[in-house]
């Protein structure tokens, strides 16, 4: 009996490694064959801030993204104003910052290509984007 035994907890310890393997090499393959733009500009990406300052009861564009290619905001920043800043796009707010704040997006917020990011306020003040751009994306990798 004793023999009979550890021969089918041996069999399986050994499916359970099996099926640890396996399910390791498909977790790895989904996150390769990805087609997420956000991972695409993450990789191979370049750092991108934009700056501008802003009258009292104005609007201002501080970005404009290129024609082609990805943009992922990953942060906005005001300086002190009471009012606090709106960050928008094509006239939809994305944000509304405090007086002095800086907002991180998590992973980044994809920006369509050839949009104005504006920034409006009541007070004079400045803003100020970062994120990634990635100008040619490269072609998707077809999937199995």
């Amino acid at each position: 009996m004793k023999r009979s035994s550890s021969v089918i907890v041996g069999r399986a310890v050994l499916l359970a490694a099996s099926l640890a393997v396996c399910g390791n090499s498909w977790a790895a393959s989904n996150l390769n064959l990805s087609k997420s733009n956000v991972n695409r500009v993450l990789l191979r990406g370049k750092l991108v801030t934009a700056s501008t300052d802003i009258e009292a009861e104005s609007t201002r564009i501080v970005y404009k993204t290129p024609a082609e290619g990805d943009f992922v905001l990953t942060q906005a920043c005001v300086g002190r104003t009471e009012a606090g800043v709106l960050l928008q796009v094509d006239g939809g707010t994305i944000a509304h910052l405090g007086s002095g704040v800086c907002q991180t997006f998590t992973p980044g917020l994809v920006i369509a290509p050839d949009k104005e990011l504006f920034c409006s306020s009541a007070a004079e003040t400045f803003c100020t984007i970062t994120g990634l751009l990635n100008e040619a994306s490269p072609p998707a990798t077809p999937r199995p």
